[in-house]
């Protein structure tokens, strides 16, 4: 029901709807980022929307994501006493974007938009590092750039053969527990080898 209303305000105002649902999806929604940014793949199959500037309304609001959790961490969140509060989700986002930074440095940045909770801490932590927008944006946007571009048209393709969209977000959603899954068993068994070097 949730989707037909979205769907019903993009049909009505277009592409301005577009950009604020993905730009209040990126933040808010309860799905992952990337079935947004399918179905934007999927709605510039439709009617409603051309391919082009589809896709440039969603980069638009994934910059608008990336540059205000840079803006909280560089203007908001040098208060001391925000660092402090340990129980704040966005105090956790920005300790798990620091060990990314102190790891990699810029490079975190690089791949940071294909991991989930990744994408909200980094930027954000960069923020507080004190480095550069402009660095940042070079780096992480770019990121963004093609972890958009490779979802989009997954979205895309299958909008061209799948009509129905609440199939059309079952398979998605099939698709990345089935990601997920191999992920975890990835890492299962590098935990397992790793144990067993340090049991030698």
């Amino acid at each position: 029901m949730d989707s037909l209303i979205f769907i019903d305000f993009i049909w009505k105002y277009g592409y301005i709807a577009l950009f604020f649902i993905m730009a209040i999806g990126l933040f808010f929604f309860p799905v992952p980022n990337e079935i947004l940014l399918m179905s934007g793949g999927l709605l510039a199959t439709t009617k409603m929307l051309d391919p082009l500037p589809t896709f440039l309304v969603i980069y638009s609001s994934i910059l608008l994501h990336g540059t205000l959790l840079y803006v909280i961490g560089y203007a908001v969140f040098q208060n001391t006493k925000l660092e402090k509060d340990n129980q704040s989700i966005w105090y956790s986002r920005a300790v798990k974007g620091k060990e990314l930074l102190d790891q990699y440095g810029l490079k975190a940045a690089s791949f940071s938009y294909f991991f989930p909770f990744v994408r909200h801490a980094v930027p954000f932590s960069i923020g507080m590092s004190g480095i550069t927008y402009r660095l940042f944006a070079i780096i992480g946007f770019s990121s963004a750039f093609a972890w958009l571009s490779f979802y989009f048209f997954i979205g895309f393709y299958y909008g061209n053969s799948i009509r129905d969209w609440s199939t059309f977000v079952q398979q998605l959603i099939y698709s990345l527990v089935a990601i997920v899954a191999v992920v975890i068993v990835f890492q299962i068994v590098k935990r397992r080898k790793h144990r067993q070097r340090r049991m030698l």
